[in-house]
C-alpha cells in the first residue's frame, strides 16, 4: 500500500522556565492508505505531541525545530504541511485530516447546541455542496412557481449562485445583515440541519432530531464523544487521528466507541492514526503499531508480529506488564526520564535489563531487521541478529 502520510526526522522542543523539553527527537513515521496505525507508549512519551505536529498544532511554548510532515493530497502529490500558511492549513484541517481529542468536554463549546457545532464544520468545509443542494431545491420550486413567488425564488437563486462562486462576497455579507433579505439563509440552515441529523444517525445516536438541539452538558460522556467523532468525520477526511478517545469513558462505552470506529473505517475508508497506552486496544483495532518511548520511535511492526515476537526490550516490558491470569506481573523498573535532561544515548538504557556500554553513548537508529519490522536497539546488528 502507498503511504498517505510521512513524518520525517521530526524534532519538537518546548521552551519552558525549567529548561528546554526535548519532547520529540527525530521521529520517522509512515501511515499507509486504508490502515489503522497505532502509537503506544507511557504517558510523556510524545504520542500526542506527534499527533499535534501532524496538523501543525503544537501549542506554545512548543516549536517544531526540524523535520517535515508530508500528506498525499487527492491529486496524488505530497503536501508539506509544516510549510503551509494559515489559510492553506485551514483547508486541510477538518477536511483532509481530522482529529478526535482525548477529552470531549474540552472539545465542545458549552454555549452552543450540538447542531451549531457540528454544522459549523459543514459551513466551513462543505459550503459549496450545501449551496448546490439548495439551488436544486429552488430550481424544483421555480418550475411550479408563478408571479411574486417566482420573483422571490429567482432572487434567492441569484444570491446562492453568488455564494457558490464567492462565499466571501460583499453582497452576501450585506444581504445577511438586512432583516428581510437574510431570510434566504433559512434554506442553508435547513440543509445544514439535515446533514447534521444524518451524520448523528451514522454515529448511532438515538433520536438525532432531538439531540441536534441539545447542549453538550445534557449528554453523557459517551454521547459527547460520538458528537466529537461526528465533527471529525463530517467531511469524510482521508486521515483520522484519534488521540486516546476512550480514556475518560467506562469500559462498556469504550467497547462501543471502538466498535463504532472500526465500522466507520470500513464505511468511510479513512486511514486512522490511533494513539493509546492500552495494548488491548492495539490488538483489537490496529493493523500496525509504532512503540514510542521518551520522544523516540523504538519499534514499528505489524500488530501480530509485535505480540508474537517483540524485539525491543521496552516493547517486551509493555507486554510483560499486562495483568494476565496465572502469569507473574513484571513491571518495567524505574520511571520515564525527565526530558529537560534526558539520558544520553538510548533514552531507555537506565531501565533496560539488556543495557550495554554502547547504549549510553550512541543513539540507536531505527532500521528494518525483519520484513516490515523496524527496531531501534543496539542488541541487533544489520542482519537482525542479536549482538
Amino acid at each position: 500500500m502507498d503511504n498517505i502520510l510521512e513524518v520525517r526526522d521530526l524534532v519538537v522542543r518546548f521552551y519552558t522556565y525549567e529548561g528546554i523539553v526535548k519532547a520529540i527527537e527525530g521521529v520517522n513515521l509512515q501511515l499507509r492508505e486504508g490502515e489503522v496505525l497505532g502509537i503506544i507508549g507511557e504517558t510523556g512519551s510524545g504520542k500526542s505531541v506527534t499527533a499535534l505536529s501532524i496538523l501543525s498544532l503544537v501549542p506554545p511554548p512548543g516549536r517544531v525545530e526540524k523535520g517535515s510532515v508530508l500528506f498525499r493530497g487527492r491529486d496524488g502529490k505530497f503536501i508539506p504541511i509544516l510549510k503551509l500558511g494559515r489559510k492553506e492549513l485551514q483547508k486541510i484541517r477538518g477536511r483532509e485530516i481530522s482529529i478526535i481529542f482525548q477529552e470531549p468536554r474540552a472539545a465542545l463549546n458549552p454555549l452552543y447546541t450540538i447542531g451549531d457545532q457540528v454544522g459549523e464544520v459543514f459551513l466551513v468545509h462543505r459550503l459549496k455542496e450545501l449551496c448546490k443542494d439548495v439551488l436544486d431545491e429552488i430550481n424544483t420550486e421555480l418550475e411550479k412557481a408563478q408571479g411574486f413567488k417566482a420573483k422571490v425564488l429567482s432572487f434567492e437563486r441569484s444570491l446562492y449562485e453568488r455564494m457558490l462562486r464567492n462565499p466571501e462576497s460583499k453582497v452576501i455579507k450585506l444581504a445577511s445583515k438586512v432583516p428581510i433579505v437574510r431570510r434566504f439563509r433559512n434554506r442553508l440552515k435547513k440543509a445544514v440541519r439535515k446533514h447534521v441529523i444524518e451524520l448523528l444517525r451514522l454515529m448511532e445516536m438515538p433520536d438525532p432530531e432531538r439531540i441536534v438541539d441539545m447542549y453538550p452538558h445534557e449528554l453523557s460522556g459517551g454521547m459527547q464523544q460520538r458528537v466529537v467523532i461526528a465533527m471529525a468525520l463530517a467531511c469524510n477526511p482521508k486521515i483520522l487521528i484519534a488521540d486516546e478517545p476512550t480514556t475518560s469513558l467506562d469500559v462498556t462505552v469504550q467497547a462501543q466507541i471502538l466498535d463504532l470506529i472500526r465500522r466507520l473505517k470500513g464505511k468511510l475508508r479513512s486511514s486512522i492514526l490511533y494513539i493509546t497506552h492500552d495494548m488491548g486496544v492495539i490488538a483489537e483495532l490496529c493493523d500496525r503499531v509504532a512503540v514510542m518511548y521518551a520522544g523516540y520511535i523504538c519499534e514499528v511492526a505489524p500488530v501480530r508480529e509485535v505480540f508474537r515476537e517483540p524485539l525491543h526490550p521496552y516493547t517486551r516490558g509493555l507486554l510483560d506488564s499486562i495483568p494476565m491470569p496465572g502469569k507473574e506481573l513484571k513491571p518495567i523498573r524505574g520511571t520515564v526520564p525527565n526530558l529537560v535532561n534526558p539520558p544520553s544515548g538510548c533514552r531507555f538504557h537506565p531501565r533496560c535489563p539488556y543495557a550495554m556500554d554502547i547504549c549510553s553513548k550512541s543513539v540507536p537508529k531505527l532500521r528494518e531487521v525483519k520484513k516490515d519490522h523496524l527496531v531501534a536497539c543496539h542488541l541487533y546488528d544489520k542482519d537482525g541478529e542479536r549482538s
